[in-house]
């Protein structure tokens, strides 16, 4: 590979030291010329027992891979996180994480794309794969831009598909798996550049989303509800809004996954008492939510000011 790739371990935001004693007795073995007694070298090249190697410089706070190769190299590169709980970060690809739990502890502008690979799981082969993924991924066409709904893939609103589009009998390679408000559009099957670009709407009349909580102007609301991907809740659908705008949707979520959110948990403190609960009652239903099952919250980031705002509903 001809960029670099970096593994570091952060808390609350700030990198921080590694376990030296991991580095060395990971990446020693197949260091050239072998480490120092103590310390790490400046700079060190790697050769790896399937001949790959590496160009390695930095401390235990932040080590660069430059010129990399795939396989035992990748596999030394695995371990290294799995031993010392460090994030591997890629140009242009999400960060790869060893435990959930350390979700929280990257740099805001991490969290939100960041995968998780159990160390069970996290192998050179993982890691190669979120480089460089199956061909039968990266044949699929880039997907539309939806500002109010970054990654609809993640979430789930937006799946791979061979078949036809419903609306544009074109094959694109996505369809649309979240709700169709409009009295004669299909429930199922329309593609989302189909959304994107305002076909659906003009055939249908569709929307996306039932509606939108806030005070905002007309094309914004032209925008989130007729422009972009929805996404299923057990309730009807609500897009929430900050800073006059609507806000950005990130997924559904549990008590678990908010744990990385503390503004949003106590956006939905706020909703929870309005509905007139006593506090008691609201902390054991925040303690309760469920990403999967019910009752579930619905992540959200202001595209403003990058507050995290949440609601949840269940049946």
């Amino acid at each position: 590979m001809s960029y670099s790739m970096y593994v570091c371990r952060f808390i609350d935001g700030e990198a921080v030291p590694m376990d030296e004693t991991a580095i060395r007795d990971v990446l020693g073995p197949v260091t050239v010329g072998g480490m120092p007694a103590s310390g790490l070298p400046e700079s060190w090249d790697l050769e790896a027992e399937d001949g790959g190697d590496s160009e390695v410089y930095g401390d235990s706070e932040w080590l660069t891979f430059t010129r990399f190769s795939t396989g035992a190299i990748l596999d030394r590169v695995a371990e290294l996180a799995r031993r010392t709980g460090a994030v591997i970060l890629l140009l242009d690809c999400p960060a790869i994480l060893p435990n959930e739990a350390d979700r929280k502890h990257l740099p805001e502008p991490l969290r939100v794309d960041a995968i998780v690979v159990p160390p069970a799981a996290l192998t050179g082969q993982a890691i190669a794969q979120t480089i460089a993924p199956r061909p039968e991924t990266r044949r699929r066409p880039v997907l539309p831009h939806f500002p109010y709904h970054p990654n609809p893939v993640a979430t789930g609103s937006v799946t791979a598909s061979d078949e036809a589009c419903a609306c544009c009998r074109q094959e694109r390679g996505w369809v649309y798996t979240g709700p169709v408000y409009a009295a004669d559009a299909p429930d199922t099957g329309i593609c989302p550049y189909c959304i994107a670009f305002g076909t659906a709407d003009a055939r249908y009349d569709a929307s996306f989303t039932d509606t939108i909580d806030g005070d905002v102007p007309q094309h914004v609301i032209t925008a989130v509800l007729k422009r972009t991907p929805g996404f299923l809740a057990w309730q009807s659908p609500t897009w929430l809004t900050h800073c006059g705008d609507g806000a950005a949707f990130l997924g559904h979520a549990g008590t678990r996954e908010l744990k990385a959110f503390p503004d949003a948990v106590d956006d939905l403190r706020r909703r929870c008492a309005e509905w007139g609960w006593p506090p008691d009652q609201v902390e054991d239903f925040l303690g309760s939510l469920d990403k999967n099952g019910q009752p579930t919250a619905y992540l959200f980031r202001c595209r403003a000011c990058g507050a995290h705002l949440a609601y949840a509903d269940f049946t």
